[in-house]
């Protein structure tokens, strides 16, 4: 394994160019910038259905940014709430930045009385 090799060798630097090209080639960042929508609620249904609208709100705004499909969280459930999450991405930060602020309006507009949800900018995971 590549990593193997580069610790077995003290070389972070090769290790480093393989990563780099690895999430290039997946469209990871560095090379895309993301947002994630998270969101639970007591009841399965919750959560999707906000998220749900917060997709096709995204997507009625037709700007030049990948939405993704709604998908259950890493953790679909954790202290008695269900959790899904929806991810947004741009492979230019100023293009997901203005579509965020134009989004993020709509999201607090949305029905969410019995979901709670949060947007992370950058998002180390998901």
């Amino acid at each position: 394994h590549p990593l193997f090799q580069a610790l077995r060798a003290h070389d972070y630097a090769s290790w480093a160019q393989t990563l780099l090209a690895e999430r290039r080639m997946a469209g990871f960042p560095p090379f895309v910038y993301q947002a994630l929508l998270s969101a639970e609620g007591k009841q399965e249904s919750e959560p999707y259905r906000f998220l749900q609208q917060a997709r096709a709100a995204a997507l009625a705004l037709g700007m030049p940014v990948e939405v993704y499909g709604v998908v259950p969280a890493a953790m679909p459930k954790r202290a008695n709430h269900h959790r899904a999450q929806l991810l947004v991405q741009s492979e230019q930060r100023k293009l997901l930045q203005e579509f965020l602020r134009v989004w993020k309006p709509l999201l607090d507009a949305l029905p969410a009385s019995k979901v709670r949800w949060v947007l992370d900018i950058d998002p180390l995971e998901f």
